[in-house]
């Protein structure tokens, strides 16, 4: 069970041999795939301007282990990377330059994309100091206001990448405002929803192990003496390794509150298309663009 970024990444068995295809390459991309080809990365596939990437990977000393494809503009370099990526190319697919949105709308797009059935969902990793495991939290970025169903999708997506980095149970906090059952909460009507899904074994044909509670503050979900002061008996109390966000605000509030209020290093990953997409902000340094494509790896490689 991998307990931080460094034993994803110093492991070498997600980005040994895996492919990543990175759409409208930059400089940033090049720098993070260096990285990646230092800790055992096969091959990488760049979209975009030929004339521009050609001179800095030879200058990071990683031209040998790239594959350019040329494309003369950001819609032309996107589409032409997730077409290597529908077509088998690549085990990952990432954005470099090309802005997220872009990207994801070509992945997502019906008949030219990479959809394969799944709800596309997103998960963010992240390790917070002074805890002794990765943290988990979905879905923070693509689904607004999911319905339960949607969540019962978001839950086995991030069941079955949390898998693959090693984990045989999880533990899952479904979290709310607190932990009363109340219909008029939807939030908590949902937590209920799913915590009564899994006991009946809608869930046991993963990979892995859960346990699922909720509905659970924050606060219950960090900390065993909260739940204790509070009266509330939980097995995961402290212990929660994936937290089920009830909403993209909710979620996305609570991971960057984590990075930028506690240090929490931070990689996301789309699950559900055919391949793992790594999503990159324009403000992302390479170290942080790497570690999305070593989760994407691990991910892409647990599948």
């Amino acid at each position: 069970m991998y307990k931080s970024f460094d034993e994803i990444i110093n492991d070498g068995g997600s980005l040994a041999g895996s492919s990543v295809v990175a759409a409208a390459a930059d400089r940033e991309t090049l720098a993070a795939l260096k990285i990646a080809f230092e800790h055992g990365l096969g091959h990488a596939l760049l979209t975009g301007r030929e004339k521009i990437i050609a001179p800095i990977a030879k200058e990071f000393g990683v031209a040998d282990k790239c594959e350019i494809l040329d494309a003369e503009s950001e819609a032309e370099a996107v589409k032409r990377a997730v077409a290597a990526a529908r077509d088998g190319c690549a085990d990952v697919l990432m954005n470099g330059a090309a802005d997220a949105p872009v990207l994801m709308r070509a992945a997502l797009d019906r008949e030219c994309g990479l959809r394969c059935g799944r709800t596309v969902s997103y998960l963010a990793v992240m390790e917070i100091p002074h805890e002794e495991h990765l943290s988990f939290c979905s879905d923070g970025a693509f689904i607004v206001a999911p319905t339960l169903d949607q969540k019962k999708h978001i839950l086995r997506n991030a069941l079955k990448a949390i898998h693959a980095f090693g984990y045989e149970h999880v533990n899952v906090a479904c979290i709310a405002a607190g932990e009363r059952v109340d219909r008029k909460i939807p939030s908590a009507a949902d937590a209920a929803a799913l915590v009564a899904a899994w006991r009946a074994g809608e869930f046991d044909d993963l990979p892995c192990t859960c346990t699922i509670e909720g509905p659970m503050s924050v606060d219950v979900a960090a900390s065993s003496k909260t739940a204790e002061r509070r009266g509330i008996k939980s097995v995961i109390a402290g212990k929660a390794d994936l937290l089920l966000a009830p909403n993209i605000e909710c979620g996305s509030a609570l991971c960057r509150t984590l990075v930028c209020y506690c240090g929490a290093k931070f990689a996301g990953v789309a699950l559900g298309a055919r391949v793992p997409i790594v999503l990159s902000m324009p403000s992302d340094d390479a170290e942080t663009r790497f570690r999305g494509a070593a989760i994407a790896c691990a991910a892409a490689a647990g599948r």
